[in-house]
């Protein structure tokens, strides 16, 4: 069979549209890892970590609320239970990026440890790094599908979850972050981590109004509002302390990051912020949906930039930079997409809708 006789009978008028986009798609990965392997590699995790965050933070606050309670997690619960059965199946393509360590981590390929060969090299190895991010998404994927509503819930579950949560997450930061400046530290980013699963969580709740009323669309936005101001304090503060503390280690992160794009993206990533901070300040416009909605768009903005600064800047090149924004914004897309569907599938009208189907 000829190319052309190809092409036309699976991309001709007569094919689907979905299956069409499909197959451009996969054609365009297949050219990118034939030309480009590095940069879809770097970008594929940029997403995947995302995609794992949205899933994560949704579980986190759904056993957060088994422990606490309130109307916010009764109302958003769809939305919840929906973000949170994607984390399985979003761990299992972890399989791909303990395949692609050598063209993401400096450490993988044998570079950038020359100097700490006893104390990184030790914890930085291809096969302690495949084991950890095993171990990690394993127990990621119970705790998501705990949150899901599969299993038992009760309070001990719940408090058991977070802990392993709370614990793993640091090794998460440093491994799928942190490792990407093998020589730069900081002991807040793994808090700081956990603070943008959860902000992201409830970036998308808000934005799709899981809260459906004003008292539970209150309570989310005061969550978000929580959310960005401590990942905002976090951040400053990391910058404060490692900067005025001169070690070369630590002032490289921030010297990386000083070039016109990363000082741009920074000014843009703090304006977003500002913004989420001025609407969600006052109580009249958190109880409005519309005024919510904007405030968690520039709160998901703000958040993509926050990744992308993180991401990014080890790369130094054009393809990757690009190719990290273009997965960041997609896995926020695509999990949007999924909060809406999941809020759709069981609101009541969606129910109403179904029975009248089947009659």
């Amino acid at each position: 069979m000829s190319p052309a006789v190809w092409i036309r009978r699976n991309f001709g008028a007569d094919t689907p549209v979905s299956m069409r986009l499909f197959g451009l798609i996969a054609l365009l990965l297949v050219a990118l890892a034939l030309v480009l392997p590095a940069a879809l590699a770097r970008g594929f995790v940029a997403g995947w970590v995302v995609a794992i965050s949205a899933g994560m933070g949704a579980s986190i606050l759904v056993h957060a609320h088994r422990l606490t309670r309130g109307r916010w997690g009764e109302a958003a619960r769809p939305a919840f239970e929906g973000l949170a059965s994607t984390v399985p199946f979003v761990a299992l393509l972890g399989l791909v990026v303990i395949l692609v360590q050598p063209l993401v981590w400096p450490w993988a390929s044998g570079s950038g440890l020359a100097d700490k060969p006893d104390v990184a090299a030790l914890y930085l190895n291809p096969w302690l790094f495949g084991l950890r991010t095993v171990i990690i998404l394993a127990g990621w994927s119970v705790i998501a599908i705990l949150a899901a509503g599969i299993g038992p819930q009760n309070r001990l579950v719940s408090g058991l979850s977070i802990a392993f949560y709370a614990i793993t997450i640091h090794f998460a930061s440093i491994d799928w972050i942190m490792s990407l400046e093998p020589h730069w530290s900081s002991t807040t980013f793994g808090a700081m981590f956990a603070i943008t699963q959860i902000a992201l969580a409830l970036g998308l709740l808000v934005v799709t109004d899981a809260g459906g009323s004003p008292g539970p669309r209150d309570d989310l936005a005061k969550l978000l509002l929580a959310g960005v101001l401590g990942l905002v304090y976090m951040q400053f503060m990391q910058f404060l302390v490692q900067w005025s503390g001169n070690l070369p280690e630590k002032v490289a992160y921030y010297v990386l990051r000083s070039e016109f794009l990363w000082k741009a993206v920074a000014i843009l990533a703090a304006l977003l912020a500002a913004s989420a901070f001025a609407i969600l300040s006052r109580t009249a416009l958190r109880r409005d949906a519309a005024y919510t909605k904007i405030a968690a768009d520039c709160a998901l903005a703000f958040l993509a930039l926050f990744l992308i600064f993180e991401f990014a800047p080890p790369f130094r090149d054009a393809a990757s930079t690009l190719a990290c924004l273009v997965a960041i914004v997609g896995a926020i897309g695509l999990m949007l997409a999924l909060t809406v569907r999941a809020l759709a599938a069981r609101s009541p009208s969606a129910g109403r809708e179904n029975r009248e189907a089947l009659r």
